[in-house]
């Protein structure tokens, strides 16, 4: 690039045309000015750049080119249309996949393997890959996305976090699905080493990648370090960090804290995300938002304010809710009606979640239902219904990953009904199961809200 490089004399035009790459190829990826922007580049000043009226240093425009994903030369226009045609093919299937176009992404991207395959072009290879991991993924096809995912991860160098994020935390969440916790938490511990390591960090990444990390940790019982990893990313740039990642991670903290049944500072966690998410045009946040709120109230006894809460995570749902999402409504639906002394609407709002969850492939909400019919069978006298409800709720809340207090509940409940029965053993087995789940490094959470980074993070 040369001269080019070492002077950037461009005419207005030539300023007016990079700038308009880099707006296209930034929409493509579907990234705002602020997720683009970095130390050195403000969002601010790359609007300008974009707009044509300000020149980027050569730093400045590889570190763009870097973040976009591809050359300096093709963001100066210096490549030959059929190279950039062919740089920009990823990008197209990206935004097809983001659009759910997932037979036209992938058409397209296994034109790009053939030839990246054919040219050695291992950097193209594995963007292909990713790509198609991607759509296998979205498609429910976890075991083809995880090996697809895994082979574009080792064909060449292994790109660095902050360009791709899609490709590890696919891989990462992948990995969970597949009961693998160890490598995804060895996997995002790498991810979130390059980000802190990189200049002029990109704190909504880290955040991103941590929020990962966090539920690994807690899905291998680690609930310690689950909280100290989330606690460490807002204490990384408080006032840097955007209002989504802020308030992703005050909901993680409220459910590490729900979690290990630390019901104050849960709900108080789930008040601040709430805050946040209510500034935001988001429905499906806020609704989950409310339902983290009302499930911690639940906890707590608060079933009034639960209520509430509940209402509005119902009507935020809008007129054609997916079952999955009305289903883990309806759960808490009925935990409130039991807690409320309403047998016969707790057992039909249970019986309801059942058919709503039944193949969602969420086995913790489903069990949560069950168990609500199993309190109700219980409390009726009716044991054959009751016991084979427990067992139900027991099997189901078994396959969720870090869903241990959850379990360690079933199992008391059950212990309780067995106990009722005369049955003094197989209570005993059940009540030492629960006690074997219990956590035992609850106190090495993060910090309370009313202290540290907390604190800081809620003036802003």
């Amino acid at each position: 690039m040369g001269a080019h490089e070492q002077e950037l004399d461009y005419s207005n035009e030539a300023l007016r045309k990079l700038g308009a790459r880099i707006r296209h190829l930034r929409r493509k990826r579907a990234m705002t000015q602020r997720d683009l922007s970095f130390d050195g580049c403000s969002y601010s000043y790359l609007a300008r750049i974009e707009s044509g009226d300000r020149r980027p240093s050569p730093r400045v425009l590889r570190e763009i080119a870097t973040r976009l994903g591809v050359s300096t030369e093709e963001l100066l226009g210096e490549a030959s249309p059929e190279q950039r045609s062919r740089s920009l093919e990823v990008l197209d299937a990206m935004m097809m996949i983001r659009l759910e176009q997932y037979d036209e992404a992938e058409e397209l991207l296994r034109g790009v393997l053939r030839e990246a395959q054919v040219d050695a072009d291992a950097d193209r290879t594995s963007e292909a890959y990713e790509g198609l991991g991607l759509v296998a993924a979205r498609r429910g096809r976890d075991q083809a996305a995880l090996e697809l995912l895994q082979h574009a991860l080792d064909t060449g160098a292994a790109p660095h976090p902050a360009q791709r994020p899609d490709l590890y935390i696919e891989l990462a969440r992948l990995y969970i699905t597949n009961g693998d916790t160890a490598q995804a938490i060895a996997l995002m511990n790498d991810c979130v080493d390059r980000l802190r390591d990189q200049p002029g960090r990109d704190l909504a990444k880290l955040v991103r990648y941590t929020l990962l990390l966090s539920q690994s940790y807690a899905d291998a019982g680690d609930y310690g370090s689950a909280g100290n990893v989330l606690a460490d990313a807002l204490q990384d740039g408080a006032e840097e960090i955007d209002l989504r990642s802020r308030a992703r991670a005050y909901y993680s903290l409220s459910r590490l804290y729900a979690s290990t049944g630390q019901v104050t500072q849960a709900i108080a966690y789930a008040d601040r995300a709430l805050a946040i998410y209510e500034l935001m045009e988001d429905n499906d946040a806020l609704s989950n938002a409310h339902l983290l709120f009302a499930q911690s109230l639940l906890d707590g006894g608060d079933t009034e304010r639960a209520a509430t809460h509940l209402a509005a995570a119902r009507s935020l749902l809008g007129t054609r809710p997916t079952p999955a999402d009305l289903g883990f409504v309806v759960v808490e639906e009925a935990r409130l009606a039991l807690s409320q002394g309403n047998r016969e609407l707790a057992a039909a709002r249970a019986r309801d979640a059942v058919e709503l969850l039944d193949s969602q492939g969420a086995p913790g909400q489903l069990g949560d239902a069950y168990l609500v019919l199993a309190r109700v069978y219980d409390e009726l006298g009716e044991s054959e219904r009751a016991e084979w409800a427990y067992t139900a709720a027991i099997s189901a809340i078994s396959g969720q990953s870090g869903w241990t207090r959850e379990l360690a509940k079933a199992y008391r409940w059950y212990g309780k009904f067995l106990k009722r029965m005369g049955r003094a053993e197989a209570a005993l087995e059940a009540f030492e199961l629960a006690a074997d789940l219990a956590p035992s490094n609850q106190d090495a959470l993060a910090p309370a809200p009313q202290s540290g980074v907390s604190s800081t993070l809620t003036t802003q």
